[in-house]
């Protein structure tokens, strides 16, 4: 059985799929998978895909991945059972359902679901009904209407994730497939708990609880008041989400049967420690409590945590540091306090927050935070509150990203009606995603701000990284048009003429021609941006980075290349191709050096 995921920025690990790969190598069969990344196109995904021959094929997808996946499906040769699940097969069934590609849907967790597909299709052509999934019939159409998703299991009854699925795991843990930090380091995802207690306007958690069934009830889960009222005019959250702080969720491993996971993962693949992918980390004193005691015993190695903010309780975090954690990472995402509020149900005051990564560095815990910039409604002001606030936070690390609506979400249902652009991408192959600018804000305000986030990541990151430790990629401004690039981006005069002399390109103010002149060069972080134009195109960016560590449309033997957008004119990918041939041997510190002069 083959699973296939997508990743941005391409990664070899999915929990989902180390989860199923689980249930199918315990019923008799071999899982394998492919992580597809967006410089994918469709044709090379089917290439992969196909050669592997695989009997079952299963996708999972978000909103965002679905077109991109559908094309892929209906790319492939007929013959492998094709089954799709995740978000957007269990929020949006009918619409999977259009593809004649598509064989079943599988709504909610797929555990139990997979596994009952599994032993159909051992007998001969699966039929209906079965827990959670919606066949195909022998007409041609789906059976009835889609079927309830199967009720969650009880998380410490599933089978232990199945990582060998997805690679060879030292390999993986050396490439370093952590999510938290300023560093690339060796810790392995795993998972204490399901679900979570909030309902933030623009995360799809909330909503896939309710199709999954997660209870909140006596059995022991977070009491929780909820009414999803959104202004769609105001992009206002009218009501909110409460989450009781003395009750743990229903869906959360005994501390015991964790440790004894993590022991034996340990001894296995010699991890440098352990990242916590829950949705939101247990919250209950008494299993913090035992955790404290039995973890540094029984495991002993470091770990890293994500809770919400006003969940962190310094009792919670007092335990926390007692059993090892090293990190704690929680979402801060605008430093407006009322469009936190009105617009993403953010109900945590800048005085807890600041309470918070306090009490973290007094007890040794290093800290995370994620933000957004571009959401609706948000101006300048607004966007800069939330470099100044990440300034007074001080954060160790943090990620940023610009706002994307996902469907079903109370956020990106309103700013989709008001005119936002939808998530869904229409192939693989798209390098660059451009969301909207704030009718509030202008694009030199939203470059403004990308510009000062990009600038205070990088100085953190290069705080934090220590000697000898590989420092995260910095994220890139990414949503300046090419035709403002071109009026110069950074790098200082004579720096950018050495680098493309290095590079065989001309110069700037050189007449223009079919070699292409470098119009600004800059380092931001993680790889050079180049702005190039010549006689046959319009000013283009251009990416040179370490090979292997993004996407790429052309290699050298150390250095990828590659170009915004979907598409590129054909005398740019040319001018690509001929550029990685010249590079040679040429090393990205080698070009670094020649920007030395530049502004960064």
């Amino acid at each position: 059985m083959l699973f296939v995921f997508f990743a941005r920025p391409a990664t070899p690990f999915s929990t989902s799929v180390a989860a199923l790969a689980a249930v199918v190598r315990r019923c008799g069969h071999v899982p394998e998978a492919i992580g597809f990344s967006l410089d994918a196109t469709i044709e090379e995904a089917a290439r992969r895909v196909e050669a592997r021959d695989a009997d079952v094929v299963a996708v999972s997808a978000m909103s965002r991945d679905w077109p991109g996946a559908r094309a892929l499906l209906e790319r492939l040769r007929p013959g492998p059972f094709r089954v799709v699940g995740g978000y957007h097969a269990s929020l949006a069934p009918e619409d999977v359902a259009r593809s004649a590609a598509v064989d079943a849907i599988c709504i909610g967790e797929g555990e139990r679901p997979l596994a009952a597909l599994l032993a159909a299709l051992e007998r001969g052509a699966p039929r209906g009904p079965l827990p959670g999934l919606w066949l195909r019939g022998p007409s041609g159409a789906f059976e009835g209407p889609p079927p309830a998703a199967d009720p969650e299991p009880d998380i410490a009854a599933l089978p232990r994730w199945d990582y060998e699925a997805l690679g060879e795991v030292p390999a993986m843990l050396d490439r370093g497939i952590n999510t938290f930090g300023a560093t690339l380091d060796r810790f392995l995802p795993v998972r204490a708990s399901r679900g979570c207690p909030y309902a933030c306007a623009y995360c799809s958690a909330p909503t896939w609880e309710r199709v999954a069934g997660f209870g909140r009830g006596a059995s022991g889960a977070g009491r929780r008041l909820r009414v999803a009222s959104h202004d769609v005019a105001s992009h206002s959250v009218a009501s909110h989400s409460v989450a009781s702080d003395d009750v743990p969720f229903r869906n959360t491993r005994p501390v015991d049967h964790l440790c004894d996971e993590l022991a034996d993962l340990r001894d296995a693949y010699a991890p440098e420690g352990f990242e916590l992918w829950d949705e939101h980390f247990p919250v209950d004193l008494a299993w913090l409590d035992e955790l404290a005691e039995r973890y540094p015993r029984r495991v002993g190695l470091p770990f890293k945590v994500e809770m919400h903010p006003n969940a962190a309780s310094r009792a919670r975090l007092e335990r926390l540091a007692a059993a090892g954690c090293v990190l704690f990472h929680c979402g801060v995402e605008a430093g407006d306090a009322e469009l936190r509020r009105r617009t993403l149900n953010r109900r945590c005051s800048e005085e807890t927050l600041q309470r918070v990564f306090d009490d973290c560095r007094a007890l040794g815990i290093a800290t995370s935070a994620s933000v957004m910039t571009a959401l609706p409604g948000e101006t300048y002001a607004m966007a800069h509150a939330t470099v100044e606030l990440l300034e007074r936070l001080r954060p160790d690390s943090f990620m940023w990203s610009t706002y994307m609506p996902l469907p079903f979400t109370p956020l990106g249902d309103a700013a989709m009606a008001g005119g936002w652009p939808g998530p869904a991408r229409e192939r693989l192959g798209d390098r660059s995603f451009r969301s909207r600018t704030p009718p509030a804000m202008s694009p030199d305000e939203r470059a403004r701000i990308h510009e000062e986030l990009a600038a205070l990541q990088r100085a953190t990151v290069r705080a934090a990284a220590g000697p000898g430790e590989r420092a995260r990629p910095v994220a890139t401004p990414a949503d300046r048009m090419p035709s403002e690039l071109a009026a110069g981006v950074g790098g200082a005069g004579d720096a950018t003429d050495a680098l493309a002399t290095r590079l065989g390109l001309g110069r700037r103010g050189a007449p223009l021609g079919q070699t292409p002149r470098v119009e600004g060069a800059r380092w931001d972080g993680s790889q050079l941006q180049l702005t190039l134009r010549s006689a046959a195109f319009p000013p283009h960016r251009v990416f040179v980075g370490e090979r292997g560590a993004g996407p790429a449309f052309v290699t050298s033997a150390h250095l990828r290349l590659s170009h915004a957008g979907a598409e590129a004119p054909r005398a740019l990918r040319d001018a690509l191709e001929t550029l990685a041939e010249r590079l040679g041997e040429a090393r990205l510190d080698e070009l670094c050096a020649l920007l030395e002069g530049a502004s960064v």
